[in-house]
């Protein structure tokens, strides 16, 4: 019999190079029944639905200079 529930969210980015950190942050409650009915209305994770929204907030945020928010490297010290 198959595996009922859903897929991990690792599995939906399979065959990318995308990497996922799994953070905790608080929100508003509101926000939360907010973005549980727009995953049950558009079918996606809601992890999907906060990646969305994060890349809108960086893109609507992101400096108008050289520096590449989404690019940043490590520093590694010596």
């Amino acid at each position: 019999m198959a595996r009922r529930g859903r897929k991990p969210l690792s599995s939906k980015y399979e065959g990318t190079d995308t990497k996922l950190v799994k953070r905790n942050y608080y929100i508003e409650e509101r926000h939360a029944k907010a973005l549980s009915i727009l995953s049950a209305i558009t079918g996606k994770e809601l992890s999907i639905l906060v990646n969305e929204a994060i890349g809108m907030l960086i893109k609507k945020y992101q400096p108008k200079t050289d520096i590449n928010l989404l690019d940043l490297k490590e520093v590694i010290k010596a």
